[in-house]
């Protein structure tokens, strides 16, 4: 009976050794909150984006998926797509050449204009109105705006060739009011055009022989101005009468012919020249040279 007893207890002090750490553990997790704060989660790295592989030039993605060739554009992949082509490799990039690139239609180079009579016609009506209020300047800009837009355009022809006669253009002038007579010989304006081409054919001759005579003019003064140094006096005065009748305004020529003149004894007459002189330049370079002459003159043949 006292054995069972002994057994017995042994046993139960056994168990109890061996749930004592159990029942620790146990009561340390109860002490515990049964809640457990969640820690937050690292932000996660970016991805590397893998390079896309440049499509092929020769190839365009139409709008439902498929693909087309095109001469001017390069492909372009659909998103989630993927071909075999992406992972070729194309050894011959470097060597491709270029594609054109196309002219920018946009930008005007000056050169060729659009057909448009309406706006010529209005070009045409405000260099009219310049024209009347004597804007020349303007009148001709609207006169060649008119031309550009609407080219061989006789009633433009006719305005822009009067416009260029009242600014002295005098061979652009002649030029156009000779087409407007090729273009309309019997139009409104073909005798207005006749009488313009003698006018400014007139004013041409006139400059040129002006040019000329004022060219041999100053080789005459030059060549008389050597013989009055040498007082040839004779060959000095017919020098200078010469380049007088080239040049009957020219003030040097008038006072060198007055200077041989007097040299020659005729008095009378080379106190007419430098009084021409002082007329022609009252201040000029000889002014007081040919004053004294006169008086000196006057003082010995009188008035």
């Amino acid at each position: 009976m006292r054995s069972s007893f002994v057994r017995f207890f042994s046993a139960l002090i056994l168990i109890l050794c061996g749930l004592a750490p159990a029942l620790a553990a146990q009561e340390s997790q109860d002490n515990q909150p049964h809640i457990q704060p969640q820690r937050e989660a690292p932000a996660p790295k970016p991805e590397k984006k893998r390079p896309q592989p440049q499509p092929s030039p020769d190839q365009q993605q139409s709008p439902d998926g498929a693909q087309q060739s095109s001469p001017l554009t390069p492909d372009s992949a659909g998103e989630g797509e993927s071909s075999s082509r992406d992972s070729e490799i194309n050894l011959n990039a470097g060597t491709r050449a270029a594609l054109p690139i196309p002219a920018d239609e946009s930008k005007d180079d000056g050169g060729f204009k659009p057909y448009d009579p309406h706006r010529a016609m209005k070009d045409l009506e405000v260099g009219n109105f310049y024209l009347k209020q004597k804007n020349y300047r303007a009148a001709l800009e609207r006169f060649n705006d008119a031309l550009r837009y609407k080219p061989n355009d006789a009633q433009a022809t006719y305005a822009l060739a009067y416009t260029q006669e009242k600014m002295d253009l005098l061979e652009q002038s002649r030029k156009n009011y000779s087409k407007y007579l090729e273009l309309l010989p019997q139009g409104p304006h073909a005798k207005d055009c006749e009488e313009g081409l003698k006018r400014v054919e007139a004013r041409l001759q006139e400059v040129s022989e002006q040019n000329g005579s004022g060219q041999q003019a100053a080789e005459n003064i030059a060549i008389g101005e050597t013989f009055l140094a040498r007082n040839d006096y004779y060959s000095a005065r017919q020098r200078f009468e010469a380049a007088v009748r080239l040049a009957p305004d020219n003030p040097t020529a008038c006072f060198r012919l007055a200077q041989s003149l007097r040299g020659l004894q005729q008095l009378e007459p080379a106190r007419l020249y430098y009084q021409k002189y002082l007329e022609l330049d009252p201040k000029g370079t000889f002014a007081a040279d040919a004053r004294k002459a006169v008086a000196d003159i006057t003082y010995i043949v009188g008035k």
